[in-house]
């Protein structure tokens, strides 16, 4: 007989329970090639099959699945009634140009063109400037605890990466609010959110407009920001990128710019409610603080599944998938995946999972991982300097969708050190 959770399991609201990893457990036991009927996606939750489909673009399309993903959740969200006029309705286009929806050998051209600004190298040369932002950020987390009414997502996790990834690319620091907006806005679009089609189209709109202005404003007088960087870039190379190249990239850059580390920065906090140990052992050992960085991205994994489409039909672990099969690699799942990792349902500052999954694997490996990380471990390094002990004064409120996994509020109280 089938168990209850697998009938009841929605990937969909998944994001919704305080605590989804029995049910992921379960599936991987039991069905870990799971068919999600209502929503016909096929839920993979084990390491090893997901690290299979990450690492195998050409029978697990990334082009494919977003495309596919993407109708499914439009379906979902607005029926039959969503009409050819939704602006929207591109980013399910064949043809669409960004870096997370294409495969090779489109995918290699546009990663060589824009990975250069993101190796570690490059990023570390930031810290230096990312440090003060994070301790003004800090500083008013602890004004607003003060006055009875701190938020760590709203007084800190959101704006503190807005700003840095709006520093680098130049923009003004009065645009956070627009920037938080747009990007909650196309992340609903993909995962199921709640917001109205119309909304969700103005957001596209807007942003589309601000960026092409952006950049045609550099290409006449650029200066030392990342996306003059990337427009320099474009015009030197023998393949240059298009102005649709560089707008989608931007859009992508500030969506993944702030949504990762503000999810994994709340995550790591809710660890360190119910352990406050945690976040005493980083105080008196900081040098853990990187190792808890990855801990944190594997134990409640920020970005928890990505859609890949099957090119053709394919067997994955015991089961058979049709051609154009719509294949969400749960990495959320996989990371808590007893096969691969020793008590994995523990938060262990001393694990060090060098390959955890939290910035998937294979040739879409997280372009931004090397800024969540220093972004992470600045915002770590100062908390555990600064507090003793966080303890919630309500629930966070869980963000919404099947991407991602964290909060959109988290009332908390800080004692200081």
């Amino acid at each position: 007989m089938e168990s209850p959770a697998a009938i009841a399991f929605d990937p969909y609201r998944a994001f919704a329970l305080d605590d989804p990893y029995p049910v992921f457990r379960w599936l991987r036991d039991e069905d870990p090639v799971h068919h999600a009927e209502d929503a016909d996606l096929w839920v993979v939750t084990r390491y090893e099959d997901c690290l299979e489909v990450l690492r195998d673009p050409e029978l697990f399309s990334s082009k494919l699945g977003m495309r596919l993903a993407f109708e499914g959740s439009r379906r979902r969200l607005d029926g039959d009634a969503a009409g050819a006029e939704d602006p929207f309705a591109a980013m399910g286009a064949e043809d669409l140009r960004v870096l997370i929806a294409i495969d090779p050998p489109d995918h290699v051209r546009l990663r060589r063109l824009l990975s250069r600004p993101f190796t570690p190298r490059e990023i570390g040369l930031h810290e230096a400037w990312i440090r003060p932002i994070c301790e003004e950020r800090f500083d008013e987390l602890l004004a607003a605890d003060e006055a009875g009414g701190a938020d760590w997502v709203g007084d800190f996790t959101w704006p503190f990466p807005v700003l840095v990834i709006g520093e680098l690319m130049g923009i003004p620091a009065a645009m956070r609010a627009d920037f938080k907006r747009w990007s909650d806005d196309l992340i609903g679009t993909f995962v199921g959110g709640t917001d109205a089609s119309d909304r969700r189209a103005e957001s596209l709109v807007e942003m589309v407009g601000f960026f092409g202005q952006a950049i045609e404003e550099r290409r006449t007088g650029p200066g030392s920001d990342l996306v003059s960087m990337l427009i320099g870039r474009a015009e030197a190379d023998e393949e240059p990128l298009t102005a649709e190249e560089l707008v989608l990239f931007c859009i992508l850059l500030l969506v993944a710019g702030n949504e990762t580390t503000t999810n994994l920065l709340s995550n790591a906090a809710k660890v360190f409610c119910a352990d406050p140990g945690v976040l005493g052992a980083l105080h008196e050992e900081p040098g853990l603080v990187p190792g808890a960085v990855e801990e944190a991205l594997r134990f409640d994994s920020p970005v928890q599944t990505v859609p890949r489409g099957t090119t053709r039909p394919v067997r994955l672990g015991a089961t058979d998938l049709p051609a154009g099969a719509v294949v969400l690699a749960h990495m959320g799942s996989a990371n808590r995946d007893e096969r691969h990792f020793a008590d994995p349902d523990r938060f262990d500052l001393r694990r060090q999972p060098a390959d955890h999954l939290g910035f998937g694997s294979g040739i879409h490996l997280c372009l931004g991982a090397p800024l969540a990380r220093l972004e992470a471990r600045v915002a770590l390094e100062t908390l555990s300097r600064r507090v003793a002990e966080i303890e919630l004064t309500a629930p966070p409120t869980p963000t919404g969708g099947l991407l991602l996994r964290g909060a959109s509020s988290m009332p908390a109280r800080f004692l200081l050190r």
